[in-house]
């Protein structure tokens, strides 16, 4: 059993229909691993990472499928 911590974020969305998407993902990420967690956190810093799996997402998951 795990450590359970509440926090407190501030989503940022371009319109109101993204927030309920946005906070179901976070709240999948939570579930992660540490070391898994923190490499996707380094991933997303990267512009082109985030361009790739934009652009070639299908791929992407078929590959990891």
């Amino acid at each position: 059993m795990g450590i359970k911590t509440k926090i407190e974020l501030e989503i940022t969305t371009n319109n109101p229909f993204e927030l309920k998407p946005k906070m179901e993902a976070l709240i999948e990420l939570s579930k992660l691993d540490n070391e898994v967690l923190l490499k996707l956190a380094e991933l997303s810093r990267s512009p082109k990472a985030i361009t790739q799996l934009k652009t070639n997402f299908p791929m992407i998951k078929g590959f990891l499928s």
